[in-house]
């Protein structure tokens, strides 16, 4: 695993081999430290976390020149 600081959505994780827990942005967080936190969510707080996700994937695609169509 490593920490690629995308989304900004920082939980803590500890990776193997780490002496302690660091901020660790959600999509770089093992599966089971990213169920444990969505459980911890409200709905509007889920409703959140999917906006800023999909903020995050626009600015990848834009930074990246990724577009759907090339007629566009």
């Amino acid at each position: 695993m490593k920490r690629r600081d995308l989304s900004g959505i920082f939980i803590f994780e500890q990776f193997k081999g780490e002496a302690k827990r660091q901020p660790t942005c959600f999509e770089d967080c093992t599966e089971e430290t990213q169920d444990k936190w969505l459980e911890s969510l409200d709905k509007q707080a889920l409703k959140n976390l999917a906006k800023q996700l999909a903020e995050s994937l626009v600015y990848v695609a834009d930074f990246a020149g990724i577009r759907r169509n090339q007629d566009e």
